[in-house]
C-alpha cells in the first residue's frame, strides 16, 4: 500500500507542483506523461493485492477467529483509506462490486460520490466494532502498535476528510455529519498521526530513499522545488524553506516551473526529506486542524471565523513542530516570528480566511503529493501553471485507467481525459 503512494505516485508531487522533475522520467511526469507501468502497477497492487488481502483477512477472522473483531475494524479502515487514494487519483472506480469476481466479473465503475459515501460507511462500521468492549486483540500493528483508540481517531479523521470533499458539492447534506465528527476523537497531536514508519534496516527503508540510493548514488538531482510552493513560501518568509529545499547557487530559494529544463538556478529538494526512515504520513494532526478551520470558515460547522482562527493557528503550530528533533528542525524564535506574522482570520472576509487556511494546508502537505494535489482540486487556493511542453490546456485532475483493467472490464469508462475535473470540484 505505502510503496504505491511513495514511489509509483511520486509523480503526484509534480502534479501538486510542490516538486519539479529535472529530466527523464520525472520531467515526463511533470509534463503529464504518466507511464503505463506505474499506472498498471498501482491499480493492480491496490485492487488485487491490498484490497483482496484485506477482504481475505475479514473472511479468515469470521471463519476461524470470530472473537478477534478488532482486526476486522482495522481492515475496514485500511480498505477505506486505500479507496480514498484510488478515487482521488482516478475518480469513478469499482467499489460496490469490487473484489467479487465470481459474482461481478465486470464490476461497474461507481460515481465518486458513491465511493466517498461508502468510505464514510466503512469508517462508521469500524468505529462501531472498536467501541465494543470485548476481549479482542490488535496484532502485528505497524501503524499504531495495537492502540485501539488510535484506530478510532484515524477513522474519524478519514471521515472528516471525505465529508469535506463532499461538502464542495452538497454542503447542506453533510453539515450535520461534519459537526458530529468535529466533536469526535480525532488526530490532534503529532504523536497521534497515522503513518507507516520506515527504518534504516535493510529491506525496510523508504522506497524513495531506496530508489535514489540504488540508481543515483544517493544524489537528489532528480527533484527540484516547484515554483508555486516556493513563491508562496517566499512571500510568507516561511522558515520551512530551509527544511524543504536547498538554496540555489545565489543563496536564495527559486522554484522550477513544471516542464522546463533550466535547473541551473533552481533549488533542489533537501535530501533530508528522503531519508531511509522517512515515514509515509497517512493522516496528520495539522491536516485535522486545517480541515476543521476550513469547515468553520465555510460555516459547515459552528464557530465561524473566530473558531477557524484558533484551529488555523493550531494547524500551523503543529506543522512547524513536526520537525522538532529532526535534521530540519525550526528554531522556536523562527516559529514564534512566523506565527506572529499571520493575520487574525476573524478580521478577514471568508474568502481571505480560506485562502490563508488552504495555503498553510498546502505548505504542510509537502512530500505528500496525492493529498496536496487533491487539496488543490478541492480548493484551487494556489495558482498552478500548465506545464511547459505538456500539450495540456489545463491542470491534470486524474490518471488514465489501467490498460490491464481496460482490456479486462467492459464497464470501464471511455472518453475520460486527464483534464476532466473530479466530481467533488466546484
Amino acid at each position: 500500500m505505502s510503496s504505491q503512494r511513495v514511489i509509483e505516485f511520486a509523480g503526484s508531487n509534480m502534479h501538486a507542483q510542490q516538486w519539479a522533475g529535472s529530466g527523464g522520467t520525472w520531467r515526463s511526469r511533470s509534463r503529464y506523461t504518466l507511464g503505463v507501468p506505474s499506472v498498471n502497477n498501482a491499480w493492480t497492487n491496490w485492487y488485487t493485492t491490498c484490497l483482496k488481502n484485506l477482504s481475505l483477512v475479514e473472511l479468515l477472522v469470521e471463519k476461524d477467529y470470530p472473537d478477534d473483531i478488532y482486526i476486522v475494524a482495522q481492515a475496514k479502515i485500511l480498505e477505506g483509506f486505500i479507496y480514498s487514494n484510488i478515487t482521488q487519483v482516478w475518480g469513478e472506480v469499482p467499489f460496490t462490486q469490487a473484489g467479487n469476481p465470481a459474482e461481478y466479473p465486470y464490476p461497474v465503475f461507481d460515481s465518486q460520490e458513491t465511493v466517498m459515501e461508502g468510505i464514510v460507511t466503512l469508517m462508521d462500521e469500524a468505529i462501531a466494532i472498536l467501541e465494543q468492549d470485548v476481549d479482542s486483540n490488535i496484532v502485528d500493528d505497524l501503524i499504531f502498535e495495537g492502540d485501539k483508540a488510535a484506530w478510532i481517531r484515524w477513522a474519524n479523521s478519514l471521515k472528516l476528510k471525505m465529508l469535506m470533499f463532499m461538502a464542495n458539492k452538497k454542503p447542506s447534506e453533510v453539515s450535520s455529519r461534519l459537526q458530529e465528527v468535529a466533536n469526535s476523537a480525532l488526530i490532534f497531536t503529532n504523536e497521534q498521526e497515522a503513518k507507516l514508519q520506515y527504518s534504516s534496516e535493510i529491506g525496510n527503508e523508504n522506497p524513495k530513499y531506496t530508489f535514489i540510493n540504488n540508481f543515483w548514488g544517493g544524489n537528489i538531482n532528480l527533484w527540484y522545488a516547484g515554483s508555486p510552493l516556493v513563491n508562496l513560501m517566499n512571500d510568507l518568509d516561511d522558515p520551512r524553506r530551509a527544511t524543504y529545499f536547498d538554496q540555489n547557487t545565489n543563496g536564495v530559494y527559486v522554484g522550477l516551473v513544471q516542464g522546463f529544463t533550466g535547473v541551473a538556478f533552481a533549488s533542489k529538494i533537501n535530501v533530508n526529506n528522503i531519508l531511509a526512515d522517512t515515514p509515509d504520513r497517512y493522516s496528520t494532526a495539522s491536516e485535522t486542524y486545517f480541515l476543521l478551520a476550513d469547515a468553520a470558515a465555510n460555516e459547515y460547522i459552528s464557530g465561524g471565523l473566530a473558531q477557524a482562527n484558533t484551529w488555523f493557528l493550531e494547524g500551523v503550530t503543529l506543522a512547524l513542530d513536526y520537525f522538532d528533533g529532526s535534521l530540519g528542525e525550526i528554531s522556536q524564535t523562527d516559529k514564534d516570528t512566523y506565527i506572529a506574522s499571520l493575520p487574525d482570520l476573524s478580521t478577514l472576509t471568508k474568502e481571505e480566511a480560506l485562502d490563508y487556511i488552504n495555503d498553510q494546508h498546502y505548505i504542510a502537505l509537502f512530500g505528500n503529493g496525492i493529498e496536496a494535489w487533491n487539496l488543490w482540486k478541492r480548493t484551487k487556493s494556489v495558482d498552478f501553471d500548465v506545464p511547459n511542453l505538456s500539450g495540456a490546456t489545463d491542470i491534470i485532475r486524474r490518471y488514465t485507467y489501467s490498460s490491464n483493467e481496460a482490456a479486462a472490464n467492459i464497464n470501464i469508462p471511455t472518453e475520460v481525459t486527464i483534464e476532466d475535473p473530479m466530481w467533488f470540484e466546484k
